[in-house]
């Protein structure tokens, strides 16, 4: 499904590239809306392919379609597995963040058993336990770091 997405956004800037030289090479008209839509399209379809949980030594980041947020280790008190929210209808699970404040943050990580299991959208189910495996233990590591007992 990522290598979908990554074409549709390859596809989409070469279609904007080849009509922006058609318009500029003919002159008399310029087709700046079908640029612009194409442009559009090349971005949504990058944002698409970066949707996904990224884990790094300082913490978590959702990037979503529109938006992304970023949890530092400190905040974050635990991972689980629980019914999606935002997919409801589709029936199935989703990796969800645990505030240390106690919000609850739904990630882009699901499984859904209608639904082939592929990397980026949706998962089998052993692969979905297996990433909450990592996570923990990614948090795990962040609180045994020499930085973080060196704060305390």
């Amino acid at each position: 499904m990522l290598a979908l997405f990554g074409c549709l956004a390859v596809l989409g800037a070469l279609f904007a590239l080849i009509v922006l030289a058609d318009s500029l090479k003919g002159g008399d008209e310029t087709h700046w809306v079908a640029v612009f839509v194409l442009l559009a399209w090349t971005t949504a379809a990058v944002r698409l392919y970066r949707m996904d949980l990224y884990v790094s030594a300082e913490g978590i980041r959702k990037r979503g379609l529109l938006r992304q947020t970023t949890w530092s280790w400190p905040a974050i008190a635990g991972f689980e597995i629980k019914p999606m929210a935002k997919l409801k209808l589709l029936g199935g699970d989703a990796v969800w963040i645990r505030l240390a404040n106690g919000a609850w943050i739904e990630t882009t990580l699901h499984h859904a058993e209608s639904l082939p299991a592929v990397r980026g959208m949706f998962m089998a189910e052993h692969e979905l336990h297996e990433i909450v495996h990592q996570l923990q233990g990614a948090l795990t590591r962040s609180r045994n770091s020499p930085r973080v007992r060196n704060a305390q």
